[in-house]
């Protein structure tokens, strides 16, 4: 009986035990930093253990969407930031893109990063005032995500030797010079992302950056501004974006329209990802759109894979006796992925696919692969061919 009784209150002694608290700070620095920073400084008032574990996290993670008032808010991240004055934060993330944030707190935030040598910044706001243009001084970023509704001053050049990966979302970026070279001090960025990028530049456009492997660009958009508050889309003839990165294996392209491509000595392309909507690239009554899309593929020549929208295949195959005229512009394809929802793969036009693989060593084989696909399935939402 004695036994018995010493063995039910030893484990209830040991379900009891805080286990948790008694793991070390690094362990709990790094449990803590996969929640958002709200809910970990509410640790503190688990024990005096946990008074002050919060203020050392690497990572701080500000989202306004778990508060009911922008007031809470901007008052949390300004105290968050005070008694973290001594940590050694790595990442900083503030979300807030329905809520405005104080000039003040804006540039306390971008003070911080600096001065705590952040290496990776996310900022998520709503149409933001302050020195924004001073995130550019902070030189130990790896990371930088700006998502911002507003237009951004930028330097001529950013100059950030340890940036690795670039995010500019709904940002309006603007430059009176001729020729806009935003990228080619950052000797070491790998990743660029341009998502729904507003550009109001005089002529062109350089995406230069010499260790560049990854470009993404998504509904990049040319302006041309008339006066302060009216401006309009600039034809696709008067603006040209420049890509110069002899390292790029990846490239990929969403819009509403095809743009004036120049890509510069690219020998080590791979993948190429294409996506146009039929319906965007009908409704584009620019003259010279076709051929713009033409050359854009021809620039794109040396990748080895390619994945296209039926949409595109479709605006191509409405200009087939112009198509016909046109040299193949892929010659080292390997691989071709076509998207095509729910859409037949019997409306997928031959002579396009002829135009897509006929300049590759591989073009029999791809299309053989093809019309087998195309009598075996039925229900795909895309057609892959490899070999």
């Amino acid at each position: 009986m004695d036994n018995t009784y010493t063995k039910k209150t030893k484990w209830h002694e040991e379900t009891q035990m805080d286990r948790l608290s008694d793991l070390p700070d690094c362990l709990l620095h790094h449990i803590l930093s996969f929640m958002d920073s709200k809910y970990a400084v509410q640790t503190c008032i688990l024990s005096k253990r946990w008074v002050s574990v919060w203020t050392h996290l690497p990572v701080l993670k500000l989202d306004s969407k778990f508060f009911n008032r922008v007031g809470n808010f901007r008052s949390f991240i300004s105290q968050v930031l005070d008694h973290c004055e001594n940590s050694n934060i790595l990442t900083l993330s503030i979300c807030s893109p329905r809520k405005n944030l104080a000039r003040s707190l804006v540039d306390k935030i971008i003070s911080f990063a600096v001065s705590h040598s952040v290496q990776e910044l996310d900022l998520s706001l709503k149409y933001p005032i302050g020195e924004l243009q001073n995130v550019f001084r902070c030189q130990s970023l790896r990371v930088l995500k700006l998502d911002l509704l507003c237009g951004l001053p930028l330097p001529n050049s950013i100059s950030l030797a340890s940036l690795k990966t670039l995010i500019l979302c709904k940002v309006r970026l603007k430059s009176e010079n001729h020729c806009f070279d935003l990228f080619s001090s950052c000797l070491d960025l790998q990743n660029i992302v341009l998502d729904h990028v507003f550009l109001t530049i005089s002529d062109i456009f350089n995406i230069s950056a010499p260790a560049l492997v990854s470009l993404t660009i998504s509904k990049i958009i040319f302006y041309v501004a008339k006066d302060a508050k009216i401006m309009y889309y600039a034809p696709i003839k008067d603006r040209k974006v420049v890509i110069t990165a002899p390292r790029l294996t990846s490239f990929s392209f969403t819009c509403y329209r095809p743009m004036s491509l120049s890509m510069d000595n690219s020998p080590l392309l791979e993948n190429v990802n294409l996506s146009m909507s039929h319906d965007d690239l009908s409704d584009t009554q620019e003259e010279g759109s076709f051929m713009f899309l033409i050359e854009m593929l021809r620039q794109l020549g040396n990748a080895r894979s390619l994945t296209v929208t039926l949409g595109l295949v479709k605006f191509l195959s409405q200009h087939s006796r112009l198509l016909e005229e046109r040299p193949f512009p892929f010659s080292k394809l390997e691989s071709l992925k076509v998207l095509r929802g729910r859409q037949s793969c019997k409306k997928i036009p031959p002579n396009v696919l002829n135009f897509l693989v006929q300049g590759s060593p591989m073009a029999k084989e791809l299309l053989r692969m093809f019309q087998k696909v195309c009598k075996t399935e039925k229900c795909l939402t895309a057609i892959s061919l490899q070999c």
